[in-house]
């Protein structure tokens, strides 16, 4: 079951009892024959084409936000009241379940699944279950929850996991085990059209699981993998190897490992067309980890004048939304007025996105 939620028609919070009541205001005042059409006529003014559409949305919009909070008991409750939200979708694609592991909420993951959601369900159109997408989102808690409640691992989970036994499991006589995932990174085509996932050749599906290892900095399996033919150039989501996931990390131990095999500090990215040692900090920038970028500017204050062949660090971050991310480089010295390869500043580029605030901040002029 599928259920776009119009969240612009709708309050941020919206209640279910205030919309009932909203109806029977609606009956009272005699505009409707029924309270039954005092609901449709309710819902339709929110968008939706029935009463019960409407109940939907605003209990899948209930359950999100208390997935987010992450207290287990208010999401009983919704579920016991209403148990077929738990193998529901929201309208990005992902179920509650996918929702709860990316939030790293191993007890209301527990909850979802003592209420039916489906342990393997697909995130949209990309290959992620709820358990490769918790280990994505690096919620190692809620991802060892799901093994725990009886999800197995395929190669490329157990990678991200750094489950090296699990992961040797997948060869006999040094022979990799046919279809070792059923999972991946969701990739694309230089056209921007969405490539096999996971990849079609067993092969690619060992480098794979050579990417989302060096994503989750697990040098054990690394290692395992490239002994077994995994190619550290092999670009994993966001068009970056091995070795620029591997960089992003900031492991020096990992990171030179790749180098030793093979890894290339000469392939960029698809996203910010960055080689792999200005990658590991362009992601730190646009996708807001300001703890680890602190961590890694006061270490080496000289990374504040890191580029790509799209902009600065400053550029990534006003693309990405990320005021904390901006507030900090500029104290480390970042450039105002540097332009991208389209001519634009980092405030001309947050402006684009609608980051008014950010925008502000960065102007030259300030």
């Amino acid at each position: 079951m599928s259920q776009s939620v119009p969240a612009s028609k709708l309050p941020e919070q919206p209640s279910l009892e205030q919309l009932k009541k909203q109806a029977k205001d609606l009956r009272a005042a005699g505009a409707h024959a029924s309270l039954a059409a005092a609901q449709r006529a309710l819902a339709a003014s929110y968008g939706y084409p029935s009463w019960p559409k409407l109940k939907l949305a605003v209990d899948l919009m209930t359950l999100r936000r208390l997935i987010e909070n992450g207290d287990a008991q208010p999401v009983r409750r919704l579920l016991e009241s209403s148990p077929r939200l738990a193998r529901a979708s929201f309208a990005d694609g992902s179920t509650p379940l996918h929702a709860a592991a990316g939030e790293n909420r191993p007890a209301v993951v527990q909850a979802l699944v003592d209420h039916g959601a489906p342990l393997h369900a697909r995130y949209g159109s990309s290959a992620h279950s709820p358990l490769s997408w918790a280990i994505t989102c690096e919620a190692y808690d809620a991802a060892h929850a799901l093994v725990g409640l009886g999800v197995k691992p395929d190669l490329f989970c157990a990678s991200g996991l750094g489950l090296l036994d699990a992961v040797r499991a997948f060869w006999t006589d040094g022979t990799i085990r046919r279809h070792p995932s059923a999972t991946g990174s969701s990739r694309y085509d230089e056209d921007g059209a969405p490539l096999p996932r996971p990849p079609q050749s067993d092969a690619d599906q060992v480098s794979d699981a050579l990417y989302i290892a060096c994503r989750c900095n697990r040098i054990d399996v690394a290692r395992w993998l490239l002994d077994r033919g995994a190619d550290p150039n092999w670009r994993g989501y966001a068009g970056a190897t091995c070795l620029a996931w591997a960089e992003f990390t900031g492991d020096a131990a990992l990171c030179a490992l790749l180098r030793e095999r093979g890894g290339s500090d000469e392939v960029k990215d698809d996203r910010f067309q960055a080689t792999p040692k200005a990658f590991g900090v362009m992601v730190l920038a646009g996708w807001g980890f300001a703890k680890r970028l602190l961590e890694r500017l006061r270490a080496d204050p000289s990374l504040v004048s890191v580029r790509g062949d799209r902009g600065t660090l400053l550029h990534a971050a006003a693309d990405g939304g990320q005021p904390v991310v901006a507030k900090l480089l500029l104290v480390f010295g970042a450039d105002r007025t540097a332009v991208d390869h389209q001519g634009r500043t980092p405030a001309d580029i947050a402006a684009a996105k609608g980051h008014v605030q950010l925008a502000a901040l960065l102007q030259p002029s300030r």
